[in-house]
């Protein structure tokens, strides 16, 4: 299995950027943990699911996100 690279950073006010053909996402460390989860799956569907339009990707980061966080999944602390 292909595994997505991820990294922290901060990018002129975009909460989240992805690059589908290096399979790598980019998150603003600054989101709330809800947030943070949402623009992680959204930005994800970009890489692994390249032909979605924004519509759908957006639909699917929002509910996906909505799902895991019901569940209990949250940011692990960086102790």
């Amino acid at each position: 299995m292909r595994r997505i690279r991820y990294c922290y950073k901060r990018n002129r006010g975009m909460w989240g950027l992805a690059f589908p053909h290096e399979w790598r996402i980019e998150i603003d460390p600054a989101l709330d943990d809800q947030t943070l989860l949402d623009i992680a799956i959204h930005e994800a569907a970009h890489v692994v699911l390249p032909d979605l339009d924004e519509a759908q990707v957006d639909r699917l980061g929002r509910h996906a996100a909505d799902l895991l966080w019901r569940m209990g999944f949250r940011r692990a602390s960086e102790e």
